[in-house]
């Protein structure tokens, strides 16, 4: 084939061309406008400086769209390929378009290997304002895009490669760099993709990575006040309380400080911390070093039955939940929380609601459930409400909505209800140890079975903590093995002098 220089004004489009749609998105036009056309179309002579375009209408549209008369279009100079006619075959001419175009036939670039390309534009020394103008794309698309490639390291393009996954969006690889340094993380990063929570699994991983810096910083803080700090607070021996149930010998509420000096002072990591890294404080055997409940006085006993309390303490606590499943448990449900709540803002932003929320939201407001009777009028649901919407005053919003957006600010109100119902940590648990401390449980955790459920008929991804509620079925993951439950509580029976596990003592030293 020669290649050569041809004016738009020289090609006739050719008549049999299957494609009907063309396409002609903002990003290609901009591109042609600012690059002219770069790939040469492909054409045949027919005669007198006239040629039948083969390959490249889009091309050849796209460059005429850039100028407004005929005649201007006409003279716009191409790079074109001419074809030997005495080569061609009949019917050649649909076989090259499907080989051209068809996507059996060619494979365009992953988001991944755009980003890469980008990259190496500005990395060659263009300025990222000319790579925009070159490529179509917005300056916010090409810095996000230039970010990400550099973000993404080796072991992360490694992980994609051996998973086989080529096909996620900035957005996706954006957070996969952010975990580079973390293998694991990524990995499971991508299992939770595939399998419809990824969302979910990016909150758990910046929740984890949070916690674990906010610890870093609080264990040299606990070494240098000389206390004790168990890493597993399964590890702690069953006769181990936690300071805020105990009063001290004088009658006391019992505090970190007054209780420092105890041979049993040790700290664990808080059941449902308020902020990363807080610490619980716990007696790892209470009976023996005088700290008693709240309105229970020492017991009067000889040393057989003395020697009784602590074994009665321990049988009473042989059937609670782990302690460190029930971190696992909050930790995930927190995370879940957050996850969803940011779902629910994408959805309630939108401007067109899934069909069934109408119908969802009437039925709730007609049978006003505890969710609704409870929360509608809080001042807590109203705070939720704005995080939801994105408004600080959305009944002011609501006057100049479209009927589609105020069917989403009713939702947005529903929404916040259930939300705040779900407020409860211990809605994921089913032990009595959690029904007992609080109050309407089994209640709360219907109605979080009813949210749940709607949300994933609207096309929610439940996290596993969620479907468990869902399914109403204790949470599986994080669970210990057994094995390992029976060895640990082996070790926590073999005391050391001063009351903490053996174990204990080797964290502290």
């Amino acid at each position: 084939m020669q290649r050569v220089t041809l004016r738009l004004g020289q090609i006739r489009v050719n008549e049999n061309n299957v494609r009907q749609d063309l396409n002609l998105d903002e990003k290609f036009l901009k591109s042609v406008a600012a690059n002219g056309v770069k790939v040469p179309v492909v054409v045949l002579p027919l005669g007198e400086d006239t040629y039948e375009l083969k390959m490249g209408h889009r091309r050849y549209f796209a460059a005429r769209a850039t100028k407004k008369t005929k005649e201007e279009q006409d003279a716009i100079e191409v790079p074109a390929y001419v074809l030997d006619p005495s080569l061609r075959e009949a019917g050649e001419d649909f076989i090259d378009q499907l080989i051209e175009n068809d996507d059996d036939y060619r494979r365009g670039l992953t988001e991944l290997e755009q980003a890469d390309a980008l990259f190496g534009a500005v990395g060659a020394g263009m300025k990222q304002a000319r790579v925009a103008e070159l490529t179509g794309r917005s300056r916010k698309e090409v810095s996000q895009a230039v970010k990400t490639a550099k973000s993404v390291g080796e072991r992360t393009r490694a992980a994609l490669a051996e998973a086989g996954t080529y096909d996620l969006d900035l957005e996706v690889l954006g957070v996969l760099g952010e975990f580079d340094d973390d293998p694991a993380a990524v990995d499971r990063l991508l299992d939770a993709y595939a399998k419809g929570r990824f969302e979910f699994q990016v909150q758990w991983e910046r929740d984890d990575r949070e916690e674990q810096r906010a610890r870093e910083q609080v264990r040299p803080q606990l070494q240098a006040a000389g206390g004790r700090l168990a890493e597993d607070s399964d590890t702690l021996p069953q006769t181990a309380e936690p300071l805020s149930e105990l009063d001290g010998p004088d009658g006391e509420p019992m505090t970190a400080e007054a209780h420092a000096e105890c041979p049993g002072h040790v700290a664990t990591w808080a059941e449902n911390p308020r902020e990363p890294g807080e610490v619980d404080y716990f007696c790892t055997d209470p009976y023996r070093f005088g700290h008693y409940p709240p309105q229970e006085d020492a017991p009067e006993t000889d040393g057989d039955q003395a020697e009784e309390q602590p074994q009665a303490a321990s049988e009473a606590k042989a059937s609670e939940q782990s302690r460190e499943y029930v971190k696992a448990g909050n930790k995930a449900y927190r995370a879940a929380e957050k996850a969803r709540q940011g779902w629910l803002k994408d959805l309630i932003g939108r401007k067109t609601a899934p069909k069934p929320l109408a119908a969802f939201v009437t039925e709730q407001l007609l049978a006003c459930p505890k969710p609704v009777a409870q929360w509608v009028g809080d001042v807590g649901r109203r705070d939720l409400v704005k995080e939801l919407t994105g408004y600080d005053a959305p009944a002011e919003r609501a006057k100049s909505a479209t009927p589609a957006k105020l069917t989403l600010l009713n939702f947005a109100v529903l929404a916040a209800t259930f939300e705040k119902r779900m407020g409860e940590v211990r809605t994921w648990r089913t032990d009595s140890t959690a029904r007992s401390a609080v109050y309407e449980l089994r209640e709360i955790r219907e109605d979080a079975r009813r949210w749940l459920t709607f949300l994933a008929e609207i096309g929610y991804p439940l996290s596993s903590v969620e479907q468990a509620i869902v399914d109403d079925e204790p949470y599986q993951e994080g669970e210990p093995d057994t094995a390992d439950a029976d060895s640990q509580a082996g070790e926590d029976t073999e005391d050391t002098p001063d009351g903490a596990s053996a174990e204990d003592t080797e964290d502290a030293s």
